[in-house]
């Protein structure tokens, strides 16, 4: 009975962990050896890029989805502007903080930079009460319940951010600052 509510303890107490890192606005950078996981549930596998990470030649607008509204989405219909995708999940506090920066980048930047938002790691209906209350139903927003979308970019953590220029060749991945992500989007928008 002791050794069962010592492994409790310490299955909690890791849990508690890995939700503390999303709260403290930390993500792991390529090549980290870390997964993304869900509350309640095993990790997941670690994600291989399929197309090109930060320095590499390769395009990533190769993929199709479907935006949380249902509609096909065709990345590759965003190339020749620069585009934003912000990899988030539904219960991610830092997730929810970032909104107000990634509402400003979209209305600063609109008109030559691509904002979209990658939902994962939970299911629709709470993916949909995340847009509602960051406000962010302006932006597009992939569902990607099945991970496939952060699988192609390598992304294996919330919130994670992944730069592309206007050739769909990705120049940054992680968590990046504000000021950081502005002045990199700000520069690939001339």
């Amino acid at each position: 009975m002791m050794r069962t509510r010592g492994a409790l303890a310490a299955f909690v107490a890791a849990g508690s962990l890995l939700l503390a890192g999303c709260a403290a606005g930390e993500s792991p950078q390529p090549g980290d050896d870390v997964v993304a996981t869900e509350p309640g549930s095993a990790a997941s596998d670690t994600a291989e890029p399929d197309a090109g990470s930060a320095g590499s030649s390769e395009s990533v607008l190769t993929f199709t989805s479907t935006t949380i509204d249902g509609e096909e989405f065709a990345a590759a219909d965003l190339a020749g502007k620069p585009t934003v995708f912000w990899f988030w999940a539904p219960w991610c506090p830092t997730c929810v903080s970032q909104s107000p920066q990634v509402l400003d980048l979209a209305e600063q930047h609109g008109d030559d930079v691509n904002v979209v938002g990658v939902a994962g790691l939970d299911e629709l209906a709470a993916m949909e009460d995340f847009i509602e209350k960051t406000d962010t139903d302006g932006l597009t927003h992939l569902n990607d319940e099945s991970g496939e979308v952060w699988r192609h970019f390598g992304i294996t953590a919330q919130s994670t951010f992944a730069v592309v220029d206007e050739n769909g060749v990705v120049t940054d991945t992680g968590y990046l600052e504000p000021d950081e992500l502005s002045a990199r989007v700000a520069e690939l928008a001339g």
